[in-house]
């Protein structure tokens, strides 16, 4: 038998303990290893803020923000009146600069049997609202504190029966070798029933971008968008249609309905890679935390995967 748990501490203190599930892939995986099919033995931690539970079928994190390589593994045999247990341990340290509210966390190998130069991957969490900017005296940007991801959620405005679109610039991100089966997900805080749609485009040039729309689902509070696939997105196309090597800016805008002015918080965007197959590559182990860690800045928390093994 096979069991493996997270265990988080911040000065050396434990602060939180959790069991996790170990994915169908990571049963092949650890399979393979043992009997030597898998040579490389790196791996890298992985955290993110879905709130979904664990389950055997899990194939990634549900919205992953953050990947560290675990800096450390041993093993642990202990001798405790007559009983010998054996575990192999894992470990990693979530750097001082790092805020979130962790989710979920899970266990990957660092190395692919193949190259992927289009794999998974955070666009943005929307945390400074100086990288922002919206036509000049229309809905001023503000910040919030019920963030997942980054030190604050953007809010953004819409008045009754209008929109308000924000833009920012990003590093040049090429699209060109992802398929329609891949998907993009946003994360947002929805703060009333007024708040009708969001869009995200994602522009080449001021006049050509790529565009999907987000209906949000019904009440208020912290909402992850469904995973929609790329096919919508490359549909929304201007003609002619943007640069798809080279976007290079976001805009997201608000729409509220006739009920009355909106505000949303927007936390995080990413792209998923959702058909790259790699039979040495996936999720080992996949918990979801009950209790969220609260990560903030200025400290350090170190994380510890046990994995125990009876015989």
């Amino acid at each position: 038998m096979i069991k493996g748990t997270y265990i988080f501490y911040e000065n050396g203190k434990e602060i939180l303990r959790k069991s996790n599930v170990i994915t169908k892939f990571g049963k092949r995986f650890l399979t393979n290893f043992i009997a030597g099919n898998i040579l490389n033995s790196s791996k890298d931690m992985a955290f993110g803020i879905d709130s979904t539970t664990a389950v055997v079928g899990d194939t990634r994190l549900g919205f992953e923000f953050y990947r560290l390589p675990v800096l450390f593994g041993s093993t642990d045999i202990q001798t405790t009146s007559g009983v010998t247990t054996y575990s192999v341990v894992y470990k990693t340290t979530i750097p001082q600069d790092v805020v979130a509210q962790i989710y979920e966390i899970g266990l990957y190998p660092t190395n692919r049997s193949s190259i992927n130069n289009f794999d998974s991957k955070f666009v943005t969490d929307f945390d400074d609202l100086l990288d922002w900017e919206t036509s000049a005296g229309v809905n001023p940007l503000t910040t919030a504190s019920n963030y997942r991801i980054g030190g604050n959620l953007l809010r953004m405005s819409a008045n009754t029966s209008s929109s308000t679109e924000y833009k920012s610039s990003i590093q040049a991100l090429d699209l060109s070798g992802y398929s329609e089966a891949d998907s993009i997900r946003l994360a947002y805080y929805r703060e009333d029933a007024n708040l009708s749609t969001i869009k995200v485009r994602l522009y080449s040039e001021a006049s050509k971008y790529y565009e999907v729309t987000i209906t949000p689902t019904s009440g208020t509070g912290y909402k992850l968008s469904s995973n929609i696939s790329l096919s919508t997105l490359f549909s929304g196309a201007t003609s002619p249609a943007p640069d798809i090597t080279n976007i290079n800016q976001i805009g997201i805008t608000v729409t509220a309905s006739s009920g009355g002015a909106t505000t949303v918080g927007l936390d995080g965007l990413r792209i998923n890679d959702e058909d790259t197959f790699d039979p040495a590559f996936g999720l080992i182990s996949r918990s979801h935390l009950t209790t969220p860690i609260s990560k903030v800045a200025g400290r350090q928390v170190d994380v510890e995967y046990r994995l125990d093994l009876s015989f």
